[in-house]
């Protein structure tokens, strides 16, 4: 739980939105900018048969601030593994990357959404 804790507050730039605690079978935290958008971090503490292909989620995606590649460069500096890019996403309308979070779990990074010229 540390050292995902760490993970997406120092290197992905999060906050800790509450104290990590225990509740029942799970070790839980709560990371994001804010209340309105968090992900939930959750250490399991019962047994449970091993992740099999296509029982558990793929990735996680998050928008980065900043120039994405001096994003994956600080990050590859400070040690995370750098799966993917970054380069341009399949559409082509902003570019990507993939790190790896100290569980294995690919998390995407992408570049800021543009406003379209239709202001939309």
């Amino acid at each position: 739980m540390d050292q995902s804790i760490d993970f997406y507050t120092k290197k992905l730039g999060l906050r800790l939105l509450d104290q990590a605690h225990h509740e029942g079978n799970a070790d839980m935290a709560f990371v994001g900018r804010d209340w309105d958008s968090y992900i939930e971090l959750v250490y399991d503490l019962e047994e449970h048969p091993p992740y099999e292909l296509g029982n558990r989620y793929e990735h996680l995606a998050l928008e980065v601030d900043g120039d994405l590649e001096q994003v994956c460069k600080r990050l590859a500096d400070q040690g995370v593994k750098i799966l993917k890019g970054p380069k341009k996403s399949p559409s082509g309308t902003r570019s990507i990357a993939f790190v790896e979070d100290p569980n294995g779990i690919p998390v995407e990074l992408l570049e800021p959404k543009r406003a379209s010229a239709g202001g939309s």
